[in-house]
C-alpha cells in the first residue's frame, strides 16, 4: 500500500523506523553525557536529521530522478552557517530584520572557510534562502518537516509548550513548504493527529 493510502497508525510507524538513525543525534562522543530529561538538539543534528530525511522522500517525491540529489545535499549542509555566529533563532520569531543579520553572518563564515569552500558555502546558503530552484524547494521542505521527526516522543514534544509554540504556528510554515509535496504532507498530516492527541500544543 502506498504511504499516501497508509493510515496514520502506519504512517507513524514508517517514521518511527525512520526515528531509528536519529538515535545517532543523542549518541555522544567521547564518554560525554547530556541530560535526558530536557530536549536539545545542535544545528548539526538537525542538519543530519535533514540527510535522512532526504534519503527517504526522494525516491518517493522525485521517483524519475530530476532533481540534483548532491546540489540537495550540498544546500541542506550549507543553509545555516550563519547560525556558526548568531545562534539559533525558533523559526516563528525570525524576522526580516533577523534574517538581515543571519545573512551578514553567512558572508563572514563563508569568508573564514577556504578560498574554494568558502564559495560554495555562501552560494548555496543565498540558493536556499531565495528557494527559487526545484533543489532548494525540496531542501526547504525537508528543513521545514525534519522537526516533526525529531520532536516526535513526549520529552521533545514538551518543546512546543516550553517555547510558547502554537499549533497553527507550529504547522503553517511546513504546510506551505510542502504543498507539492504529497508524501512530506501526508507525514504531517499524521503527526500533527499523534501531537494533539498528546496535547502537545500550549492552549
Amino acid at each position: 500500500m502506498s504511504l499516501l493510502e497508509s493510515s496514520n497508525e502506519a504512517i507513524l510507524e514508517e517514521m518511527r523506523k525512520l526515528r531509528e538513525l536519529y538515535k545517532l543525534k543523542t549518541t555522544l562522543r567521547y564518554q560525554t553525557v547530556r541530560e535526558d530529561g530536557v530536549h536539545s538538539e545542535s544545528v548539526a543534528e538537525h542538519l543530519f536529521g535533514m540527510q535522512v530525511l532526504a534519503e527517504y522522500f526522494l525516491p518517493l517525491e522525485d521517483p524519475e530522478g530530476k532533481l540534483n540529489r548532491l546540489r540537495i545535499y550540498q544546500l541542506m549542509l550549507y543553509h545555516e552557517i550563519g547560525e556558526i555566529e548568531t545562534g539559533d533563532i525558533v523559526f516563528d520569531r525570525k524576522n526580516e530584520e533577523l534574517r538581515a543579520v543571519e545573512r551578514q553572518a553567512a558572508a563572514r563564515v563563508a569568508d573564514r572557510l577556504p578560498t574554494s569552500l568558502g564559495k560554495v558555502a555562501l552560494a548555496c546558503f543565498r540558493e536556499f534562502e531565495e528557494c527559487v530552484t526545484p533543489e532548494s524547494v525540496f531542501a526547504d521542505a525537508i528543513d521545514k518537516i525534519e522537526p516533526i521527526f525529531e520532536l516526535y516522543d513526549d520529552i521533545n514534544l514538551r518543546s512546543f509548550k516550553r517555547l510558547n509554540i502554537r499549533q497553527d504556528v507550529a504547522t503553517a510554515s511546513k504546510l506551505e513548504a510542502t504543498k507539492t509535496f504529497p508524501y512530506m504532507r501526508r507525514c504531517i498530516d499524521a503527526w500533527l493527529s499523534y501531537a494533539i492527541s498528546r496535547e502537545a500544543f500550549p492552549a
